[in-house]
C-alpha cells in the first residue's frame, strides 16, 4: 500500500469517518471483535475520489473504506472467518478465493425479467494477505460488473496499491435462469450539430444535476417498465416528470407528449428517452428540433447480438437528418455492417467512424462523419469592425477573411455584414483586418493567413503568420475579454476600463498541434491539449490616453484613467505554450503552462526568460459551484512592464486598485463559491463569495519578504445559458484601502 496518499485528503482525514456504518447498500462495518487498532484507516467519500479522478469507472463509486493491519497473530484467517460468515448472511457472493485473496461482491437486487439490464454490484468486500500487511477494503457504489475488475486494478490512481487485487480476472456473478424474450425495443436517432450552441447545449443536457428513481409498472411503446430513472439540470423538469408518473397515463410515450402539449413551450424540455430491457432513463433539457431523437424502423444491434438503444451521428453540417436515416433503416441491422454501407448510401459522406459507449447497459452507437467537401468551397466574407478604448477612442473599420470551406455549406462565394456564415470554422484562409481611431487619429491593421491540417476528432496541426500595427493589453491571460460585445458596452456606459494598452508592430508567427480526446459519457465532453510554438519580431511603444469620453460624460469634463507607459523596444521571443482543457458548460479544468525567452541574439532589446503556470477549476455542487485559480510566476531576470506579473482589480485582487502590484516574479490565488439563490426557467440568481490572495517580487529587491495581500468580497450573479453578469464588492485586509466595486460580464477565471 502507497502511503503517500494525497495530502489534501490527509489534511481532511480528522473530519471525516473512518468506519463503515452499516446499511444495506453494499457497506460491511469493519467491526470485528477482539483485533488490535489498524495502523491505517481512511475513507474516499465521492467528492474526494473526484479530486484525483473522475473517469469511468470511479464515477460510479459512492465510498471506498481501506483498513491496514499489521500481519500479526493470525489476524488474516481470524478476519475470513468471522467477515465470510458476515457476507454470506448477507447474500454477497464469493467472486474469488486463493490463499492470500477473499473478494465477495453484492448484486444489485434483481428479478429474472430484468436481470441483463441491472448486471451490476453495490459493493465490493476485499480481504487481502500482501507481505507483512492485512487489507480491508470495501467499495460501496453502483458499478457495472464488466468494470469491476478495471475499478480494482486501477485503485493505484487513489493512491491504493494492493497487487493481489490487479491479478484477480474477470469478476461473475451466478447465472439465473433464463428470461423470456422480451418485445425488442426500439433503436433511437439523434443528430448532434458540431456549433458552439450545440456543444454547450449538449454539454448541458449530459452534465445533469439532479436525479429521481422510480419504481412502477409501466409501458413504454408496448414494452412493460418497472423503473424509470429522470435525470436533468433543472430540478423543475424533474418535479414535471415526477408528477406525471404519478398521476399520468402507465404509457410513458402518451405521458411525454402530454406534457409537451399542455405545458408553456417556453419552459417545458425537450425529452430524450433510453430503455434498456425493463429500465428506461428520461433525460430532460433543452435542445432544438433538429437534433430531437426519432424512433427507427428496426432494432439495431452489436456483433455480438447486444440491442443498440440509441445512434447519434455527428460531425455532419450540410447533410439532412432524413438522408442518413433513411439509409441506416434500409442497410443491415448490425450495428458495424450498416455504418459499413454509410458513404456509399449518402453522397455527401467520404468516410465514417464509430463507437459502442455502453453506460448502465444502455449502448449508445456515436458515429462521426467525415463529409466531401463542399461543392462551393472557397469563399471571401466581410464584416464590420467596432471598437472603443480610452487610447484609440471609438475605432471603426472592417474585418475580411478569403479561404476554403472544410464543413459548412453556405449559400454564396461572397458575404458582408455583422453575422459571418463562416464564423466559428477553423480553417485554411486569408485574413485582414483595417481600422482607424478617431481619437488618436492612427491607424491599425492585421494581416495574416492561416493553414490547417487535421484528423476531425483526433487531431490538428495549424501554422499562423501575421503582419500588424494594434493595440494589445497586458496580461492577456490574467484580464481577459478585450473588445468583446459585452465589455465594449461596459466602457459606452462608463465603467472603468480594466485593460492597459501597448502598441504591437511587426511579425507573429504560431505553430500549434492539438490533439482531442473524447471524454465519457457519450463521447460529447472533450479533453484538449493544445501545444503552441510562438514567435514574435515586432516593436513596442508606450500609448496614450487619447478620449474620457462615455455616455456618461458627454462633455469629458471628468477624466478617466491614465493609461501606463511600458517598456519600448524590439521585442523578439519564443514562447512554448502547453494548455490542457476540459471544460464544457463553464465546469471542469483549464490549466496552461507556457516558458518565454527573448534574447539580443535574435535582435531583441531584452534579455530574459520568464515562465508561468496557470491553474482554473471549476466544479458543480448540486445548484451551486466552487471555482479556484492558482498562478505561480517567476522569471531570469528583470521583465519590461509589458511582460511583469501583475495583479489587483477585477478577477485578480478584487479589493484593489487595477494594477496595483507588478514585478518579475509572484503568485495569485483566487477562490469562488457561487451560491444559487433561486432560479426561473434557464436564469439564475445566485451569490458570489470571493477570496482573493498574492504577492509580487521584484528581481531587483536585495531582500525578498514574504507580505501577501488579500481581500474578500460578495458579488451578485445573473446569469443565463449564454451570458452572465456580475456585481462585486470587495475589501481589501489593508486597512487603507478603501471598498471596491466592479461589474463583469463574465467568470473572472
Amino acid at each position: 500500500m502507497k502511503e503517500n496518499i494525497f495530502i489534501l485528503l490527509l489534511l481532511l482525514l480528522t473530519t471525516l469517518p473512518l468506519a463503515a456504518a452499516e446499511s444495506p447498500n453494499g457497506t460491511i462495518p469493519f467491526d470485528c471483535p477482539d483485533v488490535p487498532n489498524p495502523k491505517f484507516q481512511f475513507h474516499f467519500t465521492r467528492e474526494l475520489i473526484s479530486l484525483a479522478v473522475t473517469t469511468f469507472p470511479f464515477n460510479t463509486v459512492e465510498n471506498i473504506y481501506i483498513h491496514i493491519y499489521d500481519d500479526k497473530a493470525d489476524i488474516f484467517h481470524k478476519f475470513v472467518q468471522y467477515y465470510v460468515e458476515t457476507l454470506e448472511a448477507e447474500n454477497w457472493h464469493n467472486s474469488h478465493e486463493d490463499s492470500t485473496t477473499r473478494l465477495y461482491i453484492l448484486e444489485r437486487p434483481t428479478t429474472v425479467e430484468n436481470q441483463q439490464a441491472d448486471n451490476a454490484v453495490l459493493g465490493l468486500f476485499a480481504l487481502v494477505q500482501s507481505d507483512n500487511d492485512v487489507y480491508l477494503l470495501n467499495i460501496v457504489g453502483n458499478v457495472p460488473l464488466r468494470q469491476a475488475r478495471k475499478l480494482l486494478t486501477d485503485l493505484g490512481d487513489i493512491g491504493i496499491d494492493i497487487p493481489e487485487l490487479k491479478s484477480i480476472g474477470e469478476l461473475s456473478l451466478p447465472k439465473p435462469e433464463e428470461p423470456s424474450a422480451g418485445m425488442p425495443l426500439p433503436t433511437l436517432f439523434r443528430m448532434r450539430k458540431d456549433s458552439a450552441s450545440a456543444n454547450k447545449t449538449d454539454s448541458a443536457l449530459f452534465s445533469t444535476s439532479f436525479e429521481e428513481n422510480h419504481q412502477g409498472h409501466w409501458t413504454y411503446r408496448g414494452h412493460p417498465i418497472e423503473r424509470i430513472q429522470i435525470r436533468s439540470s433543472d430540478i423543475k423538469h424533474v418535479t414535471v416528470v415526477s408528477s406525471g408518473l404519478k398521476n399520468g397515463p402507465e404509457d410513458i410515450t402518451g405521458l411525454l407528449d402530454g406534457l409537451s402539449s399542455n405545458t408553456d413551450s417556453r419552459e417545458i424540455p425537450k425529452f430524450i428517452v433510453l430503455p434498456s430491457e425493463k429500465t428506461i432513463t428520461i433525460t430532460a433539457g433543452n435542445m432544438s428540433d433538429e437534433t430531437q431523437p426519432t424512433t427507427l424502423t428496426k432494432v439495431f444491434q452489436t456483433g455480438d447480438g447486444d440491442p443498440i438503444h440509441e445512434i447519434v451521428i455527428r460531425g455532419n453540417q450540410y447533410t439532412e437528418a432524413n438522408t442518413v436515416r433513411a439509409a441506416l433503416e434500409k442497410g443491415p441491422a448490425k450495428i458495424g455492417a450498416a455504418v459499413d454501407a454509410l458513404p456509399d448510401a449518402v453522397p455527401t459522406f467520404e468516410r465514417v467512424e464509430f463507437l459502442i459507449e455502453e453506460v448502465d447497459s444502455q449502448r449508445t452507437a456515436i458515429i462521426t462523419a467525415i463529409e466531401k467537401p463542399p461543392a462551393l468551397r472557397f469563399y471571401t466574407d466581410g464584416a464590420p469592425h467596432l471598437g472603443s478604448n480610452r487610447v484609440t477612442g471609438w475605432e471603426l473599420g472592417v474585418g475580411i477573411e478569403s479561404g476554403f470551406r472544410v464543413r459548412k455549406e453556405h449559400s454564396s462565394a461572397f458575404t458582408f455584414g455583422f453575422s459571418s456564415e463562416s464564423a466559428g470554422e477553423d480553417n485554411s484562409k486569408l485574413f485582414g483586418q483595417m481600422g482607424y481611431g478617431f481619437s488618436d487619429k492612427q491607424p491599425y491593421y492585421r494581416l495574416g493567413g492561416r493553414a490547417i491540417w487535421e484528423e476531425p476528432y483526433s487531431w490538428q496541426f495549424g501554422l499562423t503568420a501575421q503582419f500588424q500595427r494594434a493595440t494589445s493589453i497586458t496580461a492577456p491571460d490574467l484580464f481577459s475579454h478585450y473588445n468583446d460585445t459585452a465589455t465594449l458596452l461596459l466602457r459606452m456606459f462608463g465603467v472603468p476600463d480594466h485593460q492597459d494598452y501597448y502598441l504591437r508592430h511587426g511579425v507573429e508567427v504560431e505553430l500549434e498541434w492539438k490533439a482531442v480526446f473524447p471524454m465519457r459519457p457519450l463521447q460529447f465532453l472533450r479533453l484538449d491539449h493544445s501545444f503552441k510554438l510562438i514567435l514574435l519580431a515586432e516593436s513596442h511603444d508606450s500609448l496614450q490616453k487619447s478620449t474620457d469620453w462615455h455616455l456618461f460624460n458627454w462633455g469629458s469634463k471628468s477624466e478617466v484613467r491614465e493609461n501606463p507607459l511600458i517598456t519600448p523596444g524590439q521585442m523578439r521571443s519564443a514562447m512554448f505554450r502547453y494548455d490542457f482543457d476540459t471544460r464544457n458548460n463553464y465546469f471542469g479544468s483549464h490549466h496552461t503552462f507556457f516558458v518565454e525567452h527573448s534574447n539580443p541574439a535574435f535582435g531583441s532589446d531584452f534579455n530574459w526568460t520568464r515562465f508561468q503556470a496557470h491553474l482554473r477549476y471549476a466544479y458543480p455542487l448540486g445548484d451551486h459551484q466552487i471555482r479556484a485559480r492558482a498562478v505561480v510566476g517567476s522569471a531570469t531576470a528583470p521583465l519590461p512592464i509589458q511582460r511583469q506579473f501583475v495583479m489587483g482589480g477585477i478577477g485578480t485582487l478584487n479589493g484593489y486598485p487595477l494594477y496595483a502590484f507588478a514585478g518579475d516574479a509572484g503568485f495569485l490565488l483566487n477562490t469562488e463559491f457561487i451560491y444559487q439563490l433561486f432560479s426561473f426557467g434557464n436564469q439564475s440568481l445566485a451569490a458570489a463569495f470571493i477570496f482573493d490572495g498574492g504577492q509580487v517580487w521584484n528581481l531587483s529587491e536585495n531582500q525578498r519578504r514574504f507580505d501577501p495581500k488579500g481581500s474578500v468580497g460578495i458579488g451578485l450573479q445573473f446569469e443565463t445559458d449564454v451570458d452572465i453578469f456580475r456585481f462585486n464588492v470587495a475589501k481589501a485586509f489593508d486597512a487603507e484601502q478603501e471598498v471596491r466595486y466592479n461589474f463583469m460580464f463574465f467568470y473572472s477565471f
